[in-house]
């Protein structure tokens, strides 16, 4: 055997080695957080949420909450702005950051990986972001027109929408439109408005279906309330218009060269 033989399996020994060491104190700096998250800010906690995912299952390719699940939007965008951190600099970034919180947790002979769950992690740390929708599991003459336009089924909508359905808001706070938007569901706003369903329907935070689709990323509901003359000005309870809870760059800039573009 060549001593570059014996050079490069030392290598490799080495390189298994170090990762044992990590997956071990990637164990063991899970379980501290498990058992200690109620110390911890939710800001401090956001962050191990979306490294402790990046790690676990790589890359965010789940689909973005709807707009009314706050907390597991937040999650989701925390772990979706991980890009594509391979899972082994996000173990790492995990690791420092727990210490950076408890430099002593690595050395707590107390801490063990397993714990009593037999090497299953448990708590806020591992909550699925996307459950199954509540609408899925109804039978289908159970469904209501918001499951409809939910599951963005426009035959059954067409079937049994009335015009006194396009009002009213269901437990959520939220009309037809503001679900349609939600879904990005652009067949459904549409036929909702030519129905006679106000563009600018308020929910009950006083929002406006172009606050949801500027706020949910949704590009295609975006273009289509534009196209239907949504107005860009309109503030919700909190004092804010669409251009203010815009997703991301690219639809502020697109509402705001809407805007000027109006004002002439």
């Amino acid at each position: 055997m060549l001593d570059s033989d014996l050079e490069i399996d030392d290598e490799e020994d080495e390189e298994e080695e170090q990762q044992r060491e990590y997956e071990k104190h990637f164990a063991i700096t899970t379980a501290h957080v498990m058992r200690n998250a109620n110390v911890y800010d939710a800001s401090d906690l956001l962050e191990l949420y979306a490294l402790y995912k990046q790690a676990t299952e790589g890359v965010c390719c789940t689909p973005r909450p709807a707009f009314i699940q706050m907390k597991a939007r937040s999650k989701w965008n925390a772990w979706k702005e991980l890009g594509d951190m391979s899972r082994r600099d996000a173990q790492s970034a995990y690791i420092e950051k727990v210490v950076k919180l408890d430099p002593n947790c690595l050395d707590n002979n107390d801490n063990k990986a397993s714990g009593d769950s037999g090497g299953r992690l448990s708590g806020w740390v591992v909550h699925s972001i996307e459950s199954k929708p509540v609408e899925a599991s109804k039978l289908e003459h159970q469904k209501t027109l918001f499951d409809h336009v939910k599951e963005n089924n426009l035959q059954r909508l067409r079937e049994q929408l009335q015009p006194s359905d396009l009002m009213p808001l269901d437990e959520q706070g939220m009309a037809l439109l503001h679900w349609a938007t939600d879904r990005n569901a652009i067949e459904i706003i549409e036929y909702l408005v030519e129905c006679g369903a106000d563009v600018d329907q308020r929910d009950s935070e006083q929002q406006t279906p172009l606050h949801y689709a500027a706020s949910c990323g949704h590009v295609e509901a975006l273009h289509c309330l534009l196209s239907l003359k949504a107005n860009l000005e309109l503030r919700d309870s909190d004092g804010q218009t669409c251009i203010d809870v815009a997703d991301d760059e690219q639809i502020c800039a697109t509402l705001q060269a809407e805007l000027q573009l109006r004002k002439g």
